[in-house]
This record gives structure tokens, C-alpha cells and sequence, in this order.
């Protein structure tokens, strides 16, 4: 008897068809088969099994990682290679599995895989293409560098992945400075990608360059960036202003804990972020918890928070005057203003 979680599907959405073919590139390339991948693909007690592909860490120190062989079999049973592709799956989520640069190209290779094959000659009738799903990829923790970034930047560029709303790259620390540059090289073209995290990466005031720059793309749909835990500083903060000042599409933006005090530096940049909240039009939410901006800091934000009425959430830290304190901090109350309008709507 089939159990609960039991589906009918064709080659394209059977997750034992992926594990069996996953196996299959393993052996051709020579390693094991990454065993708990079995019962994520396999075990018809889950429902997801196929639409979510979850790669954990081993439960036990010593014992085998995905690594990046594994993630680049894993990548070659679901694009296909001459076969036909597993198109379901919408969210890949591999953590602290050491795929490192090579399976980030993997990864890379896979949402380029996506992309709509347009022909050259206007005579050749439109062929059927697969319908691919993929929203979501996390790939935490996993060592990945310069080259690994650079991959899945030119595989989220224009003309190519289409259906990606969602990347998570937090606590790749060996991304670094570099790493963001080459990834930020490709995402400003995108005009798809919604949320972006780069939290714990490494990254020092180089970086607000890169990012910057890849908030200037005039076509850019990047609504969430969170670059918490990072080294950005005044420096960074700066170059990044100059990108959000030509910004209209983010919504928030989390800089806790990136090293911003108050050197000349870092009031410079205060003054320049808070001109350009002050006239971005789509900014909801700012997080600068754990900067210690002071009380000088915080004067030069208040006019932001009080001239912008669509900011609804912004967080700093408590290490200024407590009444400015008071006049900055703002906590979203979207969701209690949501449960009221449900029980107006029982009446």
C-alpha cells in the first residue's frame, strides 16, 4: 500500500526517478551516494519530498558530507543531461555540506540549465521547453569563493535564470569582499531575484562598491538585502549610498552589526543613508542594530525616519540619547494591524 504521501508522476516529477539517477552520476564519477539524500527523495511520508531538496549535516562529526562532487551528481540527475529534467523541485537548501567553489559552479550550471532557449533563425517554429520551478536555493555555510560567487552571478544575469526569487549565501565566510564583487558582477542585470542574504560573509568596505553598483541597475526587483555580520564600515556604507540613492525597488535593508561607529567616515555615510531614505520610494524597513552611531549618528537619521512616512521599521542601537532613541526606534506593527482587520471581517 502506498503511504499518505504517495503521488503519481511522470519522469520529469518522480523524486525516485532523481535518486536513482543521482546514484547513477555518483558512480560515474566515483563516489558514494550521499545516504540521507535517499530518504529526502524517497520516503512517501513526505510530501515535499522532490519540491524540497534538503541537504543537512551529517548528524555525526566524522561522517561523509555532500561535498561538491556529490552536489554536482546531484545537479547533473536533476538537469537531466540528455534525459529528460526533473523540473519540480522549487527549493534546494544545502547546508554546512562543504560543496565549496565547485559545487557552487554546480549550482550555477543548474540555473543557467533554466534559461529559455531563443533561436537565432526567425524561421525555426518554437520548440516546448521544460517548465522549471526552481524559487528558492540556500547553499549556508559551505566555503564558497570568489569562483563559486562568480558562477552563480552569471547564472542569475540577464538572458538567463528566470524563476529564481530567493538566495541565500549566509556564512560563507571565504566569500569575502572579492566573492561579492563577482557575484554582484552578474545579479545587476537580474531583474527577476527578490531577496538576497550575505550574512557572516567576510565582507569589508570593498564591498559596499560592489553592492552599490548592483543597486544602480535602473531594472533591478530586489526588494530584501540583508548583509548583516559583515565589516561594510563608513567606507562601504558610503558607496553603497551611492547605488541606493538611484534605488527603487528595495524594501529592507539590514546592516546590523557592520562595523559603523563614529569616525568622520562614518557620519559622512550616516548623512549620505539618511538623504537617501529620506527619497527612496519603495524603503519599509532598515535594521542598524549593534553600529554604535551615537547620539551624533542617530541626529543625522532622524530626518529619514520622520520625513518618510513609508518607513514603518527602524532599528538602532540604544547607545545614543535616550529620547533620540526613542524617536528613531520603530517596530513594524504590520502584523498586529492584520490580525485586527481579521476580526473585523468575522462581524
Amino acid at each position: 500500500a502506498k503511504g499518505k504521501g504517495a503521488i503519481e508522476l511522470g519522469q520529469d516529477s518522480d523524486p525516485k526517478i532523481l535518486y536513482n539517477n543521482y546514484v547513477k552520476e555518483c558512480k560515474a564519477i566515483g563516489i558514494e551516494p550521499y545516504s540521507p539524500l535517499k530518504d529526502a527523495l524517497t520516503n512517501e511520508e513526505n510530501p515535499n519530498r522532490g519540491k524540497q531538496i534538503i541537504v543537512l549535516p551529517p548528524s555525526n562529526e566524522g561522517e561523509a558530507v555532500l561535498g561538491p562532487g556529490g552536489c554536482r551528481a546531484l545537479v547533473n540527475a536533476i538537469v537531466g543531461k540528455g534525459d529528460m529534467p526533473f523540473t519540480a523541485t522549487k527549493e534546494i537548501r544545502i547546508c554546512r555540506a562543504a560543496i565549496k567553489d565547485g559545487g557552487a559552479i554546480a549550482i550555477g550550471f543548474l540555473l543557467s540549465a533554466t534559461a529559455k532557449k531563443i533561436s537565432v533563425d526567425p524561421t525555426d517554429l518554437p520548440a516546448a521547453q521544460p517548465e522549471w520551478k526552481l524559487e528558492y536555493i540556500e547553499l549556508m555555510d559551505n566555503d564558497i569563493g570568489r569562483d563559486g560567487a562568480m558562477a552563480l552571478g552569471r547564472s542569475l544575469c540577464v538572458g538567463m535564470n528566470r524563476t529564481l526569487s530567493t538566495l541565500v549565501l549566509d556564512f560563507n565566510r571565504t566569500l569575502g569582499s572579492d566573492g561579492v564583487a563577482a557575484l554582484c558582477k552578474g545579479l545587476s542585470t537580474s531583474s527577476t531575484l527578490k531577496k538576497l542574504s550575505l550574512k557572516h560573509c567576510n565582507i569589508d568596505e570593498r564591498g559596499g562598491k560592489s553592492i552599490g553598483g548592483m543597486l544602480s541597475f535602473k531594472r533591478l526587483t530586489l526588494s530584501q538585502l540583508d548583509v548583516t555580520s559583515n565589516s561594510i564600515g563608513g567606507l562601504g556604507l558610503k558607496d553603497m549610498c551611492v547605488g541606493l540613492s538611484e534605488n527603487t525597488s528595495v524594501k529592507t535593508l539590514r546592516l546590523g552589526d557592520n562595523a559603523i561607529g563614529q569616525t568622520d567616515n562614518d557620519v559622512e555615510a550616516l548623512e549620505m543613508f539618511a538623504s537617501a531614505l529620506v527619497k527612496h520610494p519603495s524603503i519599509i524597513g532598515v535594521d542598524l542594530l549593534h553600529n554604535t552611531i551615537g547620539t551624533v549618528g542617530g541626529s543625522l537619521l532622524l530626518p529619514a525616519v520622520r520625513d518618510n512616512k513609508r518607513i514603518s521599521e527602524f532599528k538602532v542601537d540604544s547607545t545614543m540619547d535616550d529620547e533620540l532613541f526613542k524617536s528613531l526606534f520603530k517596530v513594524s506593527t504590520a502584523k498586529k494591524s492584520k490580525g485586527k482587520k481579521k476580526k473585523k471581517s468575522k462581524k
